[in-house]
């Protein structure tokens, strides 16, 4: 029985091995006291907790990874169907010098920016160390900004004839954020607005001092979805958003890029009445 007792702890850390060998780590074996067995029992519980860390921190990595690509294929989306279109209209279409070289511009600015997006995208999901000059917030004039949005969001409107109602109050309104980012947000939450109205409907995009707003007048969200849909790879409509190619991530970014400028959402639906999204400077 003494023999037994003092191999105990022995008997303890080669039945720990074993959890370890089968991929479990919550546990602990005894510590206490200051013997060697106790030393090696607190070692031992060290090398699992660290283990267990190293396991968590890789998940965390491969699930950031598989969001990264996911949001790099929605952000790619609806830029790269207007680059299509306009690419389209040069090649089947006569058009006017002055008008094939906006078409030009238009595609040459789309691509830029996507690859400026493309990177930040990498920094924001924490993969790679942020250069300090990754994120670059600047005085925005906000009228200039809100038309930039309505045309590269012209083609996805018009896809289903529906009408952009643009107001900007004041005119001279100024904010200060990124402007790459918020384009994503902006063109994000347009889109969704897109989906969910019916066709020859209207959307609004207002700016205030107090605020930035996409309300839409279409299906409107449930009140048990409106919680979650911000969540990663949520969809509020499974099985037609699948057929329509979505992975639920358009709103997940938008909210990561509001939080990284210490921004608000606020999702405000009405089923079958229609949805407010509201970024609070």
């Amino acid at each position: 029985m003494s023999l037994r007792k003092i191999t105990a702890p022995l008997t303890g850390l080669r039945e720990a091995t074993l959890l370890v060998s089968e991929g479990i780590y919550d546990f602990k074996v005894p510590s206490e006291g200051n013997t060697e067995l106790a030393q090696i029992g607190a070692t031992f519980n060290f090398m699992t907790g660290k283990i267990k860390e190293q396991i968590e921190s890789l998940s965390n990595i491969n699930r950031t990874q598989k969001q990264l690509i996911g949001s790099l294929a929605h952000e790619l989306k609806t830029p790269m169907t207007a680059i299509i279109g306009y690419a389209d209209t040069l090649l089947t279409v006569r058009l006017t010098p002055e008008r094939q070289e906006k078409a030009l511009i238009y595609i040459e600015n789309e691509c830029r920016r996507l690859s400026r997006l493309s990177m930040k995208m990498l920094e924001l999901t924490g993969l790679y160390e942020a250069s300090e000059d990754s994120f670059n917030p600047a005085e925005i004039q906000v009228d200039n900004f809100l038309k930039e949005v309505k045309e590269l969001i012209d083609c996805r409107l018009q896809e289903k004839n529906i009408s952009l109602d643009v107001f900007c109050e004041p005119k001279e309104l100024v904010k200060k954020f990124d402007q790459d980012l918020m384009i994503s947000v902006v063109t994000n939450l347009i889109d969704n607005a897109v989906k969910a109205s019916r066709k020859e409907s209207k959307i609004v995009l207002e700016a205030t001092p107090n605020h930035l707003m996409v309300q839409d007048f279409g299906k409107g969200i449930p009140k048990e979805d409106l919680e979650m849909v911000t969540e990663p790879f949520y969809m509020v409509d499974k099985s037609r958003s699948r057929a329509k190619g979505s992975v639920g991530l358009g709103l997940s970014l938008c909210q990561k890029i509001i939080e990284l400028h210490d921004f608000q959402l606020k999702i405000e639906s009405n089923p079958g009445k229609g949805t407010t999204v509201s970024v609070f400077w």
